[in-house]
């Protein structure tokens, strides 16, 4: 009896140093912190450039090796539900992007990232659709962040 539990507290401890070790794993992940962001000053690309500089861990005070220039801009149009009574609004995110390296000053790369269409319902107060899309475009905004980030950090591995 006293034999299995010495094998299950041995396994408890296998068990723990092993998800210890994978957490050392995940916390020393390399992130970008030499990207310095330039966006315009409008409401959706600041929201667009603070979460950039949260995903890149960029510091104000560090030398960057590249500038990565974006802005974002919205398309809606309008379209019918799948039933087809009811009309909805289709807004999508693009985003043009100029990645230049400081000591060149040469673009590294340049582009634009379209995100999926966000839809949202209309509704007979203009306030509510007017803050409906506030809403999408501010999640628009975030989710392009996310892909900006993980398509720069894929050219920046294949430059090194």
């Amino acid at each position: 009896m006293s034999f299995i539990k010495i094998q299950f507290f041995i396994g408890f401890l296998i068990l723990i140093s092993g998800c210890t070790f994978y957490q050392d794993k995940l916390s020393t992940e390399k992130k970008l912190g030499n990207i310095s962001i330039e966006t315009p000053n409008t409401r959706f690309n600041i929201i667009l450039k603070k979460h950039l500089n949260r995903i890149f861990n960029y510091k104000h005070n560090n030398v960057g090796k590249f500038i990565l220039k974006s802005e974002i801009s919205f398309t809606s149009s309008n379209t019918l539900s799948v039933s087809g009574l009811n009309e909805l609004k289709s807004t999508k995110a693009t985003i043009k992007y100029t990645l230049i390296e400081l000591k060149s000053s040469k673009t590294v790369t340049s582009g634009s990232i379209v995100t999926f269409p966000a839809l949202s319902a209309s509704s007979s107060s203009l306030y509510s659709n007017d803050v409906s899309l506030e809403h999408i475009k501010e999640r628009l905004s975030i989710s392009s962040a996310k892909k900006l980030y993980m398509h720069i950090k894929l050219i920046i591995q294949k430059l090194n």
